[in-house]
């Protein structure tokens, strides 16, 4: 059964992805699905300035979709009514990753829901659950497991552990274009960009880890965005103005994050 920290711990976009990866690194080692998983400065602002939202963003894979593209895992999904869904996750084999999808009820007790629709719980055989958001834990039984569950489960198994991945990310970081790229106006919008730029490059800052000189530069833009996104959700809470231009400590930490990716391009461009 998956837990509470193994969630925290993860690098994840979604539920889902971290209930994928907190599964999949005991048996893999997930660092190298970092390679596969990169997408510029430059494509991130441009989205979420154009309307691009974090619960919905697509232009970056999923980490389970590659993992199944080059044969690491297998997926099944199904839909059951509630009474043949508890007998059939009581029949999941340890080792196997389920979670169910799980309706508007699941949030009853709590003060926050989840920000997408359709949304996810990892649950065992025993009906033990843990959510990622908000962060949780609990045990279903059959009547309370009724009341949440929303129709579809999903399996995952292992497949193939011995996979090699190649390396996607060097080249596309090197020949990423700093020339031109348009900040988000908005502290909002500015705060999911860098949300999805946060949990690239500590993936990266994993993947690059026998190079010194990258992953110390990794170190410090990951520093950066961080700051940057605390700030950016304090500047909404304490000030009357919403937009990022108002804001210069913001600006400069984001010439700052520029600066270093530059440098991080031509190390890997050598």
């Amino acid at each position: 059964m998956l837990t509470k920290k193994d969630i925290a711990n993860t690098l994840g976009l979604s539920c889902v992805e971290k209930y994928f990866l907190a599964w999949l690194k005991k048996y893999f080692d997930v660092s190298q699905l970092y390679g596969c998983s990169f997408v510029s400065l430059s494509q991130v602002f441009d989205d979420f300035a154009r309307g691009a939202t974090y619960q919905n963003y697509c232009y970056l894979p999923r980490l389970q979709d590659t993992a199944e593209e080059y044969g690491i895992v297998t997926h099944r999904y199904k839909t059951f009514s509630s009474a043949n869904a508890i007998e059939f996750i009581r029949g999941i084999p340890d080792g196997e990753l389920c979670f169910i999808r799980v309706n508007s009820a699941f949030f009853t007790d709590y003060k926050r829901a989840a920000w997408r629709e359709d949304h996810y719980i990892s649950i065992d055989s025993k009906l033990e659950w843990v959510n990622e958001y908000p962060l949780s834990t609990g045990a279903f039984d059959s009547q309370s497991f009724a009341r949440v569950f929303d129709g579809a489960i999903c399996i995952y198994s292992i497949n193939n552990t011995k996979v090699e991945l190649p390396d996607l990310v060097t080249k596309a970081f090197a020949t990423q274009n700093f020339s031109q790229y348009d900040i988000p106006r908005s502290l909002d919008q500015l705060e999911s960009a860098i949300g999805v730029l946060r949990v690239t490059r500590k993936r990266l800052e994993k993947f690059f880890a026998s190079n010194d000189k990258v992953r110390m530069f990794l170190s410090e833009e990951n520093v950066l965005l961080d700051k940057i996104y605390f700030n950016s959700r304090l500047h909404q809470l304490k000030d009357k103005s919403k937009m990022v231009d108002a804001h210069e400590d913001i600006i400069e930490n984001i010439k700052m994050v520029v600066d270093i990716e530059k440098r991080i391009a031509e190390v890997l461009s050598k």
